[in-house]
Order: structure tokens, then sequence, then C-alpha cells
């Protein structure tokens, strides 16, 4: 499979575990693009069973496939057996309750062994990169930046600081601005933190920024993990251009 064609599938279960995790009976979500990938790799519109073999044969380029299950069998369910769990819950009618959400899981599973099969060559930045991150801005007030944490459960933000004595890109951290906000006194005191611009907030000594670790797109992931310390690592281009953004987690 080429390798922009396994990254796009990658992002599209990626997105789909997403929304099973908001809705745990949401298994279905998994399907569809395990459906669109059998039409990619066998070239024709089928059931979802008309696929297995052939998606099979790409998910074996996953350790997590079959050899995993074989040796750990308490622990892992095979490729082949989720496969078949999921196809036959796809081909009934009505899912409730705990059934769906026990569905769910298998699926989610499925989609994490698809995943890191497509993703059995990647090594580089550009491969493993989140693009188009969410970011705080300069002059973003402090509830907006706490919003847009809180939507997307981020515990660090980029963000391009244009403060005197350190320009160029940082990191805004959930910590931070969790104590900024809690030192207030009152609950005015609270509402005027949370109106305050966060460029102001910064170069006043009331939030630290924690610089940024960075690496272009070519880099390997073993250079993005060594510079990591646990921390999202910003993929930059050229003229400081913010291209994704990498943690732990999406190499995981």
């Amino acid at each position: 499979m080429d390798r922009e064609v396994a990254l796009h599938f990658r992002d599209q279960l990626r997105e789909a575990r997403a929304v099973a995790l908001k809705d745990n009976e949401a298994f279905e979500q998994v399907v569809f693009v395990i459906e669109r990938i059998g039409i990619y790799v066998t070239g024709h519109i089928e059931s979802l069973g008309k696929y297995a073999e052939s998606i099979a044969e790409k998910a074996n380029r996953s350790p997590l496939a079959e050899k995993i299950p074989a040796q750990l069998p308490d622990w892992h369910a095979a490729f082949t057996t989720l496969y078949g769990l999921v196809q036959h819950a796809r081909n009934d009618a009505l899912h409730e309750g705990a059934f769906a959400r026990h569905l769910t899981n298998h699926a989610v599973e499925l989609a994490l062994v698809l995943e890191d099969a497509l993703m059995s060559d990647a090594v580089n930045a550009l491969h493993f990169m989140v693009k188009d991150p969410v970011c705080a801005r300069w002059w973003q007030p402090i509830s907006s930046v706490r919003r847009s944490m809180l939507e997307s459960s981020f515990s660090f933000l980029p963000v391009f600081s244009n403060a005197a004595n350190d320009t160029g890109w940082m990191l805004v951290s959930d910590f931070s601005l969790a104590r900024y906000l809690r030192d207030a006194k009152s609950n005015s005191e609270r509402l005027e933190r949370l109106a305050q611009q966060l460029g102001r907030v910064v170069e006043a000594g009331n939030i630290e920024l924690a610089k940024a670790s960075t690496c272009g797109p070519e880099d390997p992931v073993s250079k993005v993990l060594d510079i990591s310390k646990g921390q999202p690592v910003l993929v930059i281009g050229p003229g400081d251009e913010l291209r994704g953004i990498i943690t732990p987690f999406d190499v995981l």
C-alpha cells in the first residue's frame, strides 16, 4: 500500500477511535473505515466478510495481528478472531447497551492492530505527526486557551511567543494555566484572569511557558523521542512554519 494511502487510512482509524471514546456504542465508525480499506485493497465493493482475507494480509505486517496473540492468548485476541466478531456484529440489525459497548471494544482493538500494520515501515516525524495542531495565540484570552485544552483533552498547546526576551515556539501547559486561575482569591479576580490575554499574562511573569523541542519533518522518530522528555515535539518547516506536533502517545 502506498505510504500516503496508508497514512490516510491510519488517520481515519484514529478519528474513528476518537469517536468511539466519546460514544462507547459507536463501533460502526471503525467498521466504516475498515470497509473503505477493504474496497481499496480489493478494488471492489463487497460485504465485510469478502474483505477479510485481503485485510488480514495487510494486518499481518504487525506482530499484534497473530504472533503476539499466539504467544499471549490470555491477553490478546488474534486479528482474524476480532475481525470475525466485528463482521458478525455488523451483519446484525441492532446493538444496544453492554453488548454494543463490548463490540466497540473489539472494533477499537481491531483498529489498533491495523494502525500498527499501516505504520510498520514508517520512520520519520512526517509520518507520525498530527497535522494542523490546535495552537494557542499570543492575543488569545485565557478563557479561550482553557476551552481549547478541555475540548481536546490536551496537556500542552503550542504558542508562538512574541516576548521580547524569548521569541519562538513555546508550550503552554495545563498545569501553568490551572495554577494561574486557581491562585485567584475571589470569583471576581478569577473573572479578571480569564479575560486577560495570554501574551500579557506571560510577559507579566504570571504564566511560565516551556521552550518547545522541535524537529524537522524528515527527522527520524528515534530523534523525536530523544528530545521529547515526555513533552510534545513540534515539527517545524521553513520559516518557522508549524507543520505538526508529535507526542510519545502518537508513536506508541
